[in-house]
């Protein structure tokens, strides 16, 4: 399954899909992170994290779960690689 290589958000079709600064389709991100080439949040990796585990009860989680989940995962993200 393909995620968003910033918030690992699953990418199930194309409309979700970010845009490139030459109004490409990035293949990397989603439209919720990314639009015309840039990060629409222009945060630290720990903020986002924040941002990302009120959104919990989508991923069938707690906010704390998802919290969790995403201090695993986010490091493992293009956007977020050291």
């Amino acid at each position: 399954m393909k995620i968003c290589q910033s918030c690992g958000m699953p990418i199930t079709n194309n409309n979700q899909l970010g845009t490139n600064k030459d109004g490409s389709i990035s293949n990397d991100y989603c439209k919720y992170c990314y639009k015309d080439g840039e990060f629409i949040d222009k945060v630290s990796m720990e903020e986002y994290i924040k941002m990302c585990s009120k959104f919990g009860a989508q991923a069938n989680m707690s906010n704390e779960e998802m919290k969790r989940h995403c201090e695993k995962l986010f490091p493992t993200l293009k956007r977020w690689k050291k």
